[in-house]
């Protein structure tokens, strides 16, 4: 970038780069570097994407006589633009807060995890198969009488080897999952955790909630602030081990809630009317962008991607 150029010409100058086409693997380590040096480099480019998002949403964007511009109008009329409409301030909030990465200090004190789009398998030391969705961490201690995994964000499946003298624990939050061996997922998100087994019993405990036992086809939810276990027919929640996401009546919203775990920018949906859509469908997980393209062609919306930022969608 030019060093005579004021920031807000960086930052439009990287928008429209980044905008037009494919950024190459160099350029678009120069945008990250750039965007990482300080605040005020996210905050300029927050501010022309959410003001050329706004202008690309007003009426006057399809007709060039309303859009041409008037001697009485600001130079910068898409500094007060960026501010004044729902979509927009997403926009900015999302690139203010930089590129999402994992806690560092959750990856620092875990014995395993993973990065964003990046799902693992590891075999343990007990002969059990532990499988990690994205972005997750977890801490493992195998001992002599008790196997204990500990969840520390994210979500995994397990498939428990068999050892009636040493069961195998998972623990997300407070709740402690309990299997001496089966197949199970555990889920642990902002509002609370979600256990569901596809193989075997598994027992559901809270410091003080009553336990439960869940058999194969059930699952149990714990909320954060909760202590007993509110049981349910299992929904498929282990299509991610496959490399899928197969929802059936399930909300737009939670879908792309689901999709938005597997990529760095946020998804933004920007009409809420759409939120509950019931979409059914078989989508991949290792491209989530041709997820979302799917995604939004079968369910007749648009959908922008503006890099760095967010996948807006409506």
């Amino acid at each position: 970038m030019n060093s005579t150029e004021s920031l807000l010409q960086q930052a439009a100058r990287w928008h429209a780069i980044a905008s037009g086409r494919d950024l190459s693997a160099e350029e678009s380590r120069a945008l990250d570097h750039w965007l990482a040096q300080n605040a005020h480099h996210r905050l300029a480019y927050a501010d022309i994407c959410a003001a050329a998002f706004a202008l690309e949403q007003s009426p006057a964007a399809n007709d060039p006589v309303a859009a041409a511009p008037r001697a009485t109008r600001t130079s910068r009329p898409w500094l007060r633009w960026s501010l004044g409409a729902g979509a927009p301030l997403l926009l900015v909030f999302a690139l203010l807060a930089g590129p999402r990465i994992a806690p560092s200090w959750q990856n620092w004190n875990s014995d395993l995890y993973t990065g964003i789009g990046k799902p693992q398998t590891q075999a343990l030391a007990d002969g059990s198969v532990l499988e990690l969705d994205t972005d997750s961490a977890v801490r493992v201690r195998i001992g002599s009488d008790r196997r204990d995994i500990e969840l520390l964000r994210g979500r995994l499946a397990i498939a428990v080897a068999k050892d009636p003298n040493r069961p195998l624990h998972v623990l997300s939050g407070g709740v402690d999952a309990m299997a001496v061996g089966t197949r199970f997922v555990v889920d642990r998100g902002d509002l609370g955790t979600e256990v569901g087994v596809h193989e075997g019993i598994v027992r559901v405990s809270t410091a003080n909630g009553e336990p439960v036992e869940l058999r194969a086809g059930q699952q149990a939810f714990v909320g954060t602030r909760e202590v007993d276990a509110r049981v349910a027919a299992l929904a498929s929640n282990d299509g991610w081990t496959r490399g899928v996401l197969s929802v059936e009546q399930m909300p737009l919203a939670k879908v792309l809630a689901e999709l938005d775990r597997y990529l760095p920018e946020r998804i933004v949906l920007a009409d809420d009317s759409r939120a509950a859509m019931p979409i059914t469908a078989t989508l991949p997980l290792d491209d989530p962008a041709a997820a979302l393209r799917a995604l939004a062609q079968t369910s007749q919306l648009s959908l922008r991607h503006i890099p760095r930022v967010a996948y807006v969608m409506q």
